[in-house]
């Protein structure tokens, strides 16, 4: 177990667990995870002892190092949330009760089912795309349902949907929002804040601090330090903030992918061929190559409509004429000769 844990850099597996890994570290722990079951085994029992602990945030360093301690020395998680000296959990039950709902669920629905509905911070609740498919709604306490990309996460107070309806998001999430005059709903991301009172849009962001939102139906402020320096966007419009400029740009919504990562339904209309491997590589997370002597097919037109990466192989092989070597993580197509 130690020396398992000797090969990469436990905070590492910090971040990773608490979505705040980078790109590189992110690939450093693929690369840690995936060399044997040992390592998939340690990290998934960290991730258990870290959700099963109660975290104080002004002492995250030592919870953290009392985590990884409890696992080098095999110690055995119970199937319960251990709660603070005073309770704060959503549910008004005795903190006996509670411990025995919590130990039920836990057995019957998992960790990251109970990590939805248990509040490890007596402030605030943190719900993560890891836990979530994205095709799986994550239900507010107002009826407004959220789709979450990814690596992407919400954060809300414990009280949301009594007096205010606020959210922060980093990464790209769908929403669709229940309607409520008297109680506007509003987003923060970055420097940025979108805010509707029933509507359904999606918001994208990266690490960079760019934000992007683009409106099925209703209408959608989206502002940046305040609601004068904004734009108001109506169906099938979109706009975008640059962090650079510090400027929010409105434009038409023409891309039909914008959604494919909750929908699983790619469209390709004399695509360049380019472009059609990128959104494909951001789909399936696997690198798609051509060699050279391919770079001359010009355009890709069809529909990829939550096909496995096999079919899609398979359906660009035949398209294409072409065949396909996995070398790694790289799917190179080749010559059909």
């Amino acid at each position: 177990m130690k020396k398992a844990m000797g090969l990469i850099d436990e905070t590492i597996l910090l971040k990773i667990i608490e979505n705040t890994a980078d790109d590189n570290e992110i690939q450093l722990f693929e690369r840690w995870a995936g060399a044997s079951e040992m390592h998939a085994e340690v990290f998934e029992q960290l991730k258990k002892t870290y959700q099963l602990t109660f975290i104080d945030t002004l002492n995250k360093q030592k919870n953290w190092e009392a985590v990884v301690r409890k696992v080098k020395d095999g110690k055995e998680m119970p199937d319960y949330i251990i709660l603070p000296g005073k309770p704060t959990s959503i549910f008004s039950l005795p903190l006996t009760t509670l411990l025995r709902v919590a130990a039920m669920l836990v057995l019957v629905l998992g960790v990251s089912f109970l990590a939805k509905i248990v509040v490890f911070d007596s402030e605030q609740l943190i719900i993560s795309g890891i836990d979530l498919n994205p095709h799986e709604a994550y239900l507010l306490a107002d009826g407004s349902k959220v789709y979450l990309n990814g690596n992407s996460e919400i954060a809300f107070s414990r009280n949301f949907g009594k007096n205010e309806r606020e959210i922060s998001l980093k990464g790209e999430a769908f929403f669709e929002v229940s309607p409520n005059e008297k109680i506007p709903f509003s987003i923060s991301t970055f420097k940025t804040i979108t805010q509707v009172l029933g509507t359904s849009f999606n918001v994208y962001s990266d690490s960079s601090g760019k934000v992007k939102v683009s409106v099925v139906s209703g209408v959608v402020g989206f502002y940046s330090g305040n609601v004068e320096n904004g734009v108001k966007l109506m169906a099938g419009e979109q706009a975008a903030y640059n962090p650079v400029l510090a400027q929010i740009e409105k434009e038409q919504n023409n891309d039909p992918n914008f959604l494919a990562w909750k929908t699983g339904i790619l469209y390709f209309n004399e695509t360049p061929i380019t472009e059609a491997l990128c959104l494909l590589q951001k789909q399936y997370s696997r690198v798609l190559v051509f060699e050279s002597e391919l770079i001359g097919i010009p355009t890709l037109t069809t529909t990829i409509d939550n096909q496995t990466l096999e079919a899609v192989l398979e359906e660009l092989n035949l398209l294409l004429n072409t065949k396909n070597v996995t070398r790694n993580d790289t799917i190179l197509f080749k010559p059909n000769n």
